[in-house]
């Protein structure tokens, strides 16, 4: 059986403390057998051309998300995902893949990758700006089954951001 689950992180305030973020299905569908559709694009790769909760394994840096109307719990299978030039609160902005040594530690570790990639995206500081950044890891499950991505998103918590936040100093 495939398990169709990440782990997510969701900033409450401007340090990197966190509290626990759901998606659409979490372990139900895990068990069951049901995931989302992927993210839906125009082309493969491509940018996000229709509003739809996508699975989690569909997702890639520059998509946009509506991340911040899911519910409290810690395991996903899918996220609302929106065009970049819809209203969204959430954009991938960085990835990158961990060994199973890693896996022990990812949430100290995505913490470390995304706070180092932010300002090269953001293009201010962490420190100095309105946004937090949360990110997206492996369960111990899905690990098993192949999943090694880390992704980060930059969150602007009231949301209504249209278009890209890259180099928004925000």
């Amino acid at each position: 059986m495939t398990a169709n689950l990440r782990r997510a992180l969701l900033p409450v305030t401007a340090l990197v403390a966190a509290a626990s973020l759901s998606g659409c299905g979490s372990i139900i569908d895990a068990v069951l057998g049901e995931t989302a559709p992927p993210a839906q694009r125009a082309e493969p790769g491509g940018e996000v051309t229709a509003s739809a909760v996508a699975d989690v394994f569909s997702l890639q840096v520059g998509d946009c998300l509506n991340y911040m109307q899911e519910e409290d719990v810690s395991e996903i299978s899918s996220l609302p995902t929106v065009p970049c030039s819809e209203p969204h609160d959430t954009e991938i902005y960085a990835e990158t893949t961990i060994t199973e040594d890693q896996l022990a530690t990812v949430d100290e570790f995505a913490d470390t990758f995304c706070l180092d990639q932010f300002a090269g995206f953001v293009g201010t500081s962490y420190e100095e700006s309105a946004l937090y950044f949360s990110y997206l890891v492996p369960t111990d499950m899905s690990f098993e089954q192949g999943d090694d991505l880390v992704q980060c998103l930059v969150v602007q918590e009231e949301g209504g951001v249209t278009g890209t936040l890259e180099g928004s100093g925000l």
